[in-house]
């Protein structure tokens, strides 16, 4: 056993010094080489195990351990060529390099295979150019968070202003609600009452009427001119006022009863009403013209109302001197799901100022000496043509006559 060891450390053979023929300057020279050599070989092993405890998420932790190996061996050899400049311990230096070789060789071998693995690492740039794109996402990202937070601060407000204004509409709701019940109990009082008006108002005027008409027959040889006249005026306004309850009760019915839209033939219509009006048209020498007027969907007796009394007032409100002259038609040009009539007189014409209050209840534009009439006759027609979702247009000036146009939307049934 001291064989081998004086074998590996001994100095049976000649040191290096002999070569370097004991120069202290190239002596010098190698050893201060090799002495930082090995120094930095065992500084640079140290290095990979401290990157190898940190880093322990690395892929490739055994190649830093194999390196650190390999380099180690070499800082020995080193330093066994600083222990031979003076010993010739060249079997340590072969075992040694031997060591070094084969950590070499097992680098070398394991090494290859990385390559491929290693070139597909990104690079700095290309790793710069991510981290680049990363950061302008996640500014963007914050930036678009920004604006889903304000559009969903808009959105809460606009849910917050929809439901107040849901709030509104129920409440406005509540209050028609509340103001059609009070209006259908008002018309059903005002129905009640308008009936029973009617009734026991007229009772009485017929009474009054029939005796004064008896009172003249009986009293005629002995009533003088003016007791005469009393007599007709007694009779002449329990007529009007007979015919007044009549409009009156006539009006409040319109819309109150659960009439019926149903296919009409307006020309019949048309043809019915001229044939009720057929004495006074006779009488006013009236001129009648219609054009074909159609079918449509109408509540069929307030229509003819509607028409009986435009029609009515046609041949009524002739300009003096004139024969009244009538024209009846359907009116051309208007939109898609409309039909209209119209009804056109040469009479005295309506003032454009008075157009709206000719369909106010009572309200007369010409006085009962110039034109009979109770005032409600148009006042009927325009609550007929509301309760059709039509409108009525007036057309026409003083003495030019008068055109009603009627509009109404069409209905399947």
């Amino acid at each position: 056993m001291e064989g081998f060891w004086e074998t590996l450390f001994g100095n049976k053979m000649p040191p290096h010094g002999h070569c370097y023929l004991w120069n202290d300057q190239l002596v010098a020279l190698h050893v201060a080489s090799d002495a930082l050599i090995t120094l930095s070989y065992f500084t640079i092993p140290i290095a990979l195990v401290y990157l190898v405890k940190k880093r322990d998420d690395l892929s490739f932790n055994y190649m830093f351990i194999l390196f650190g190996i390999f380099i180690f061996a070499c800082g020995l050899t080193h330093l066994v060529n600083i222990y031979n400049v003076w010993y010739g311990a060249y079997w340590l230096s072969g075992g040694i390099k031997l060591i070094t070789a084969a950590a070499s060789v097992g680098t070398a071998i394991l090494v290859w295979p990385l390559i491929p693995k290693a070139l597909a690492l990104p690079s700095n740039e290309t790793l710069r150019q991510i981290n680049t794109k990363l950061r302008a996402e996640s500014e963007r990202n914050i930036q678009q968070r920004k604006e889903l937070e304000h559009l969903s601060d808009q959105l809460q407000a606009s849910v917050d202003e929809r439901m107040a204004e849901i709030d509104e509409l129920n409440r406005v709701k509540a209050e028609l609600e509340e103001k059609n019940l009070q209006l259908e109990q008002s018309n059903d009082a005002l129905q009640q009452f308008t009936y029973i008006a009617s009734h026991d108002l007229k009772e009485p005027l017929r009474t009054i009427s029939s005796m004064s008409q008896l009172l003249r027959h009986n009293l005629a040889d002995r009533l003088d001119e003016q007791e005469g006249q009393m007599i007709d005026f007694i009779s002449s306004s329990a007529s009007r006022m007979t015919a007044l309850i009549d409009d009156l009760r006539s009006y409040t019915v319109v819309g109150s009863q659960n009439e019926q839209f149903s296919q009409t033939d307006l020309d019949e219509l048309v043809d019915n009403i001229l044939g009720d009006l057929s004495a006074r048209i006779s009488d006013n020498r009236t001129r009648v013209s219609k054009e074909p007027l159609g079918v449509q969907t109408v509540i069929a007796p307030q229509f003819q109302q509607l028409m009986y009394n435009l029609i009515s007032n046609a041949t009524k409100f002739s300009a003096g001197g004139e024969n009244p002259e009538v024209s009846i038609g359907a009116l051309e040009g208007l939109e898609d799901g409309q039909y209209g009539l119209y009804v056109r007189d040469n009479g005295v014409g309506i003032d454009p100022a008075d157009r709206e209050k000719i369909f106010r209840v009572f309200e007369r534009l010409h006085s009962k000496d110039e034109f009979e009439g109770s005032g409600i006759g148009l006042a009927i027609c325009k609550k007929i043509v509301d309760r059709h979702a039509g409108r009525v247009e007036v057309h026409g000036a003083p003495g030019e006559g008068t055109e009603f146009r009627l509009i109404f939307p069409k209905r399947n049934r």
